[in-house]
Order: C-alpha cells, then structure tokens, then sequence
C-alpha cells in the first residue's frame, strides 16, 4: 500500500511525531526564535512606545492647553494637541508593521538578533503577510488570555511559530 517509510498523511511512524522531525534550525547560523527572546523583544518596543507617549503628553501639555478668550479658563485641549496626539496613536498602531515591512523586524527584534521571514523561502514578508501578520497580533498581544495560549503554542510548536506566524505563514530566526 505505502511504499517501506512512509506514513499516509497525517500519520507518523510508530512512537513518533513531527517534533521528532523538526529540523534542529532554520538555516545555517540561525534557531528559532523562542517564547523569551520574543517576549523580550515586545518588552524593548513597549518600553519604547510608552517611551514616546511620554514625549507627547509633555507636547500635548506645552502646545496643547488652550483658553477661552475672555473668560480666562482653561478650555481643554486645543487643536495642536488633539493633532499632536492623533498624530502619536498613528505612528503608535503603524510602528509594528512598518518595522516588519521595512527592516523585517521592529527595535526590539533587532535589538535582539530577530527578524520576521517567510516560512517557505526566508526571505522579507509582502506587504499582505505583514498587515495580516499585525491583525492577528494586534488582537492575540491585546487579549491576555489568547496571548497566554498562544504563548503556550509557541513554546510547543517545533519551529516556534505563534499564532499570527502560521496566519501569516512566517517564522521569526535569531542570529546563533
């Protein structure tokens, strides 16, 4: 039926499993990029977002208070401050995917030694993959409890990918 070796899809020889042949590496020189080393790299681009919000919040105080004319209270925030902080929450929602898009790994990741590549051949993800890449993302990292699960899945899938990765049909390597 089966040639000596092979398995009817989906099955897998006695007592194994695809972990078992998982290769070791992505590539020469390069390993997966484990559930740590991500978390990290997220921690480094959260300290760098929250970072800039500070910025803003100090732009937002210095341009932004306006009065009203006459009565001498403060009326709010004015137009340059609401501008200044519409203009933050833009660079703040596109800073993942332009970082995935343009340089194939955000500050964190870099920093870190990662970068974000297309599963089949290695090379940068289309603009596609990185926006559905970042949908995902954006929804599993803003849900804790799909974060923790997805977490789990990255820990136990042999080529480390989490749930926006295999949607996007992406791996994240690390420099050996």
């Amino acid at each position: 039926m089966y040639p000596p070796g092979m398995y009817p899809p989906g099955m897998y020889p006695p007592g194994g499993s695809l972990a078992a042949y998982a290769p070791t590496g992505p590539g020469p020189g390069l390993v997966w990029g484990g559930v740590w080393t991500r978390l990290g790299a997220l921690c480094i681009d959260l300290v760098l977002i929250v970072g800039s919000l500070f910025v803003v919040a100090i732009l937002i105080a210095a341009f932004g208070a306006g009065t009203s004319a006459g009565s001498g209270a403060s009326s709010g925030t004015s137009s340059t401050g609401t501008a200044i902080g519409l203009i933050w929450w833009l660079l703040a929602l596109m800073y993942h995917p332009a970082c995935w898009y343009v340089f194939g790994a955000s500050i964190g990741q870099k920093v870190l030694g990662l970068r974000i590549a297309a599963a089949s051949d290695g090379q940068p993800l289309g603009l596609g993959a990185v926006l559905v890449r970042f949908a995902v993302f954006a929804m599993v990292t803003l849900l804790v409890p799909l974060a923790i699960v997805s977490a789990i899945m990255l820990a136990n899938d042999p080529f480390k990918r989490a749930w926006h990765d295999q949607v996007a049909r992406s791996v994240v390597v690390k420099n050996a």
